[in-house]
């Protein structure tokens, strides 16, 4: 008898990460910081992501955009920050469906999937994953173990 293990399902998120400044509001900040320039996947540019996350969750404006859109923004933040940790992870990571990942692996029996379509960083290589994405909504919610975005980046680099 032969048991089968689910296949992985790719995700790829790095649309998702560029939206952060391919689909820019009307505010004049977002149009002067959210820029294909100002974000280029740098472990330097997601000090501007983090404002960009406070901008979020402290106005007016943007509490009503996560409102209205609660997973789309998480999504992109999140993404974003992947992308970043990916980039300067030599390629050990891809993005792979949040679901695939927890039949395969036991590494998210703790976890439920945050956003719909939830994708996490894996490697198969060395059997680790990592949840930027889960990360951003736990900051966003105000319940993240890290006072902002880019230290998690900077502890994922340093320490995955």
């Amino acid at each position: 008898m032969h048991f089968f293990k689910p296949k992985l399902i790719k995700n790829d998120k790095k649309f998702s990460a560029e939206l952060l400044f391919k689909d820019v509001s009307s505010d004049q900040w977002d149009k002067d910081n959210l820029t294909k320039d100002n974000l280029d996947f740098s472990i330097d540019s997601v000090r501007l992501v983090n404002e960009y996350a406070d901008r979020l969750i402290h106005t007016e404006f943007g509490q009503q955009i996560l409102k209205d859109h609660p997973d789309n923004f998480i999504t992109r933040i999140g993404a974003y920050l992947g992308e970043v940790i990916k980039n300067h992870k030599m390629g050990q990571y891809r993005w792979f469906d949040f679901h695939s990942i927890k039949e395969n692996t036991v590494h998210l029996n703790d976890y439920k999937n945050s956003v719909e379509d939830e994708a996490v960083l894996y490697s198969k290589e060395m059997d680790k994953v990592l949840c930027p994405i889960y990360e951003a909504k736990q900051y966003m919610d105000g319940k993240s173990t890290y006072n902002n975005l880019l230290k998690y980046v900077e502890d994922t680099i340093k320490n995955q």
